[in-house]
């Protein structure tokens, strides 16, 4: 797309689709989708590229249906990334203000931002992201804007959140190897959470779990920010595979089982009376048949949120979420998937879909789509700087970071002064 297009291109690769979007921020924040296309994915594995060839044919393929449908050529992308090297770690730096009077001034915020950045990750590691959590002030936290005030120390906390050069590298040449360059890279549970939850959620504390077909994406919301993430690579093609062993059929009939009959709640319980028993080599009788789906795929599910709900708790998040649990990705549309995960965490559960969204219904209400709407939601927040807490800056050669990120302190002051913060 050309330097002045209004439209934003948002790529998600996942384990099983590529999912293209392009859409643009109309009034009040409203995106538009102009033009989607899904596709399907090989060459990734629990959302790692594990054949860029391949990978870069979904890709492609993906592409060029998304700009045959629009008559727009693609040129320059947002992506999403995941995977079990994703980590984070919290920041704190704080500078003594010299100042006449005490009073914090544009230089002492930036002097305090570069000092901040220089964050100790593990070697062949690099920063996807670095998210203000809050500005302290002396002993007052939650400070938003610090310029103009008076105080002794300015601190300020950061969430870091960095990943695998070689495994992020991996994402971006498979994007190069179909003519398309990386705009940034986002990270795939952040974009899901803009894509799905509300302001008042983000605001009160909440968590979001995006289950999708290789791995499983958790971020975990509070006073506005994000406090925690983690990858568990585990998804719905695990389930399937679960389906394909204990039913003794392809993996491929076992997807479709899945989709059209699996359930976790008991209370949901339906027999298989569209499906092909003769594909089936088991026990030919329907009832012992929908019994031994329900215990398969339910004892994979229960094993998936009871994981997630352990690591939530080990980082004492668990008590400070009371908006409950979102759930959104593809594997959200599992029958009593809501139900069972309320039994687990033992709080509200609701499925997530993208909200403050204008196109195809297809898009806009199904979660599959979620982490691409989000895509485009915080790429926006990126070029437009919406907000203090989204740096979104990348520490490495390639990425420019040190233009990027003089270009990123022009942003913070720009909205400190215009009070765009």
């Amino acid at each position: 797309m050309s330097v002045n297009d209004p439209y934003i291109v948002g790529i998600d690769i996942g384990t099983t689709k590529v999912i293209t979007l392009i859409g643009k921020m109309g009034k009040n924040n409203i995106l538009t989708i102009k033009g989607h296309a899904i596709s399907a994915c090989k060459g990734i594995k629990k959302g790692l590229i594990v054949d860029i060839n391949e990978a870069t044919k979904s890709i492609l393929n993906s592409v060029e249906k998304a700009e045959k449908s629009t008559k727009m050529f693609i040129d320059e992308t947002y992506v999403g990334v995941t995977g079990k090297h994703i980590s984070f770690i919290d920041n704190w730096s704080e500078i003594n203000i010299n100042s006449a009077n005490n009073i914090i001034k544009k230089s002492d915020v930036e002097r305090l931002i570069v000092k901040a950045n220089k964050i100790n990750i593990p070697s062949q590691s690099e920063i996807i992201h670095t998210l203000i959590k809050q500005f302290v002030i002396d002993d007052e936290k939650g400070i938003v804007d610090p310029i103009g005030l008076s105080a002794n120390k300015l601190a300020v906390e950061l969430l870091a959140i960095y990943g695998s050069i070689p495994l992020i590298n991996n994402v971006v040449n498979s994007m190069k190897a179909a003519k398309i360059e990386v705009a940034d890279i986002i990270l795939e549970a952040l974009a899901s959470s803009e894509a799905v939850l509300t302001p008042e959620e983000k605001g009160s504390g909440v968590i979001v779990l995006d289950i999708g077909g290789g791995t499983t994406d958790v971020a975990v919301y509070k006073d506005k920010k994000m406090v925690f993430t983690y990858c568990l690579p585990v998804g719905g093609n695990l389930i399937t595979n679960d389906i394909s062993v204990g039913l003794n059929i392809t993996f491929q009939k076992a997807e479709e089982i899945k989709k059209k009959f699996a359930n976790v709640d008991y209370n949901f319980y339906e027999n298989l009376n569209k499906i092909n028993i003769e594909d089936i080599k088991i026990d030919k009788n329907k009832a012992t048949l929908n019994i031994r789906l329900y215990n398969i795929v339910n004892s994979r599910v229960k094993e998936l949120l009871t994981l997630t709900r352990e690591k939530i708790d080990n980082y004492g998040y668990m008590h400070s979420t009371p908006c409950g649990l979102v759930i959104t990705g593809g594997t959200s549309q599992l029958r009593g998937i809501s139900a069972l995960a309320n039994s687990i965490f033992g709080m509200p559960v609701r499925l997530g879909v993208s909200n403050d969204v204008e196109g195809p219904a297809t898009v806009i209400n199904n979660p599959i789509y979620s982490t691409s709407v989000g895509l485009l939601k915080y790429a926006y927040q990126l070029e437009n700087f919406l907000g203090m807490e989204q740096m979104g800056e990348k520490n490495n050669q390639a990425s420019g970071f040190g233009k990027k990120f003089k270009k990123f302190i022009s942003r913070i002051f720009k909205k400190l002064k215009t009070g765009g913060l």
